[in-house]
């Protein structure tokens, strides 16, 4: 199989996506845990102590995912605060498209 990684570059992006792809896994993970989390738990107690828990490691996963995306963007010459920018208005026309597509369904 032919070298694909020549420069410093191409290890930053490669590297970076593979622990962005990695904290993903781990949201994943952590999302299972707060939604399976009513089939294992008895009392209230215990289920607001493990939530609060689950959701605080969903949100380490969160942060660490935002940041590896922060370094793609760097490695890229692309702003991130525009990147974030640009994600927010996409999500807007998705979300009209998605209303004329179906409209009786709601939107996430």
């Amino acid at each position: 199989m032919p070298r694909f990684i020549f420069t410093d570059l191409h290890e930053k992006l490669i590297m970076h996506y593979m622990m962005l792809t990695r904290q993903e896994t781990k949201l994943s993970d952590s999302l299972l845990h707060l939604i399976r989390l009513h089939t294992r738990v008895k009392t209230e107690k215990e289920m607001k102590v493990l939530f609060e828990g689950y959701k605080r490691y969903a949100q380490t996963e969160l942060a660490d995912s935002i940041f590896q995306i922060e370094k793609l963007c760097e490695c890229l010459g692309l702003s991130f605060e525009e990147t974030i920018s640009m994600g927010k208005i996409r999500d807007k026309e998705k979300r009209q498209e998605f209303g004329k597509r179906y409209p009786n369904d709601s939107w996430i």
